[in-house]
């Protein structure tokens, strides 16, 4: 539009019989020595067959070019950004698969991940929902869940592990897709708050996040990782769920109560399994308590889900609060003396076994002393009758 607009300006001054000396940014002149100029547009794909990435292809535009990725590629319609491998499986529904309610939403992601995906194709060029609108979605079909499985009593593992690793994928592709570089949404079961960085300069320092019920702090080297996997965005995610505080345990038929509500932590790197820099989390009680809760995970490494407080420590404790510091990125909360129960269990049995040895060895001292003064009492009684007889 703007290259359209300079050119009927030059024309307008050429019948004005002013003398112009140069063509905007995006035109030159083939000739010279004219006392106008004849400004055409440069095609950059031509001039310099470089000017785009590895991943991506040069179309070029009036005044400008454009480079758009591979199949396969995406950059999320930000050009400041590299082509990134976008892979669209993750979001395709399998029956049994799927929560009840996520199969539309699934569906629409899919559909959103191949137009991002076939970037290069005729036809629309930009996702067809944006990722404002998909946040949306995403946060109310979770608080519908959470009513759901609110209203059959306790969450099953199988329901939860379901559920997180929904949240996980459909964030990894809403979140480059947000308009603002702050989001935040809540409602009256969720709250999501997503923070995103587009730069060609790599983001340095701290990072924090805060809900209600968690604060989150880290380091965007940290969320960025290997400075070599940089795209030109970033983007960190603190979701606190506030309907999962219990959960029950497929293995031992028993329900574990959290002290806080749970909350994924999602950034742009996608190898958070061993963090160089530790994250720490600050949780709020849900009830004010002088129990030392436990920092857990949701692991499905092993089965259907259980927390883990495996890479998990407590820095700090008190009644209202506990601050945790983990080596690694998942769903983590607070659970109520999982290892003190543990511990108290195993004391209590080292505690009966102890006493019960205490007391076999009493009653075989006691035993072995009886036995012993009969046999001497009889050894006795025959050396007398011995000695009568002589």
């Amino acid at each position: 539009m703007g290259a359209i607009l300079f050119l009927l300006i030059v024309v307008v001054l050429m019948d004005q019989g002013a003398r112009v000396t140069r063509c905007a940014n995006g035109f030159t002149q083939p000739y010279s020595n004219q006392e106008f100029l004849n400004c055409i547009d440069i095609n950059e794909c031509v001039e310099n067959q470089h000017i785009c990435g590895e991943r991506e292809i040069c179309v070029n535009q009036v005044g400008s070019y454009l480079c758009k990725c591979h199949t396969g590629f995406s950059n999320y319609g930000n050009r400041l950004a590299q082509c990134a491998e976008l892979n669209c499986d993750p979001y395709e529904t399998q029956p049994g698969q799927t929560l009840p309610g996520f199969d539309s939403f699934l569906s629409l992601l899919r559909n959103n991940c191949l137009v991002l995906n076939n970037s290069t194709l005729s036809g629309p060029t930009r996702p067809l929902s944006t990722g404002d609108m998909l946040l949306t979605l995403l946060v109310n079909t979770t608080d519908v869940l959470q009513l759901d499985l609110q209203s059959n009593g306790h969450r099953s593992s199988s329901e939860v592990t379901k559920l997180l690793r929904t949240i996980e994928i459909s964030i990894r592709l809403i979140a480059p897709q947000l308009t603002e570089n702050v989001t935040r949404i809540e409602t009256n079961h969720t709250t999501v708050k997503i923070l995103v960085r587009r730069d060609k300069n790599l983001p340095k320092g701290p990072v924090s996040l805060t809900n209600e019920n968690t604060q989150l702090d880290t380091t965007w080297e940290t969320v960025i990782g290997d400075d070599q996997n940089y795209q030109g965005f970033a983007f960190v995610v603190l979701l606190s769920y506030k309907n999962l505080d219990s959960l029950k345990d497929n293995t031992s038929h028993q329900s574990q109560q959290l002290m806080s509500s749970a909350a994924t932590v999602s950034v742009s790197n996608s190898n958070t399994t061993n963090l160089p820099q530790l994250i720490n989390l600050t949780f709020n009680h849900l009830q004010s308590s002088d129990v030392d809760p436990t920092c857990v995970y949701w692991s499905d490494e092993n089965g259907p889900g259980v927390w883990s407080g495996r890479g998990c420590t407590s820095v700090m404790s008190n009644s209202t609060h506990t601050v945790c510091s983990c080596n690694h990125l998942s769903t983590f909360a607070l659970l109520k003396g999982i290892h003190q129960e543990k511990l108290s269990l195993v004391m209590l049995v080292g505690v009966f076994v102890a006493l019960t040895c205490v007391s076999l060895s009493l009653i075989t001292t006691l035993w072995c002393r009886f036995v012993s003064r009969k046999r001497r009492g009889g050894n006795r009684q025959q050396q007398d009758v011995q000695l009568n007889r002589k």
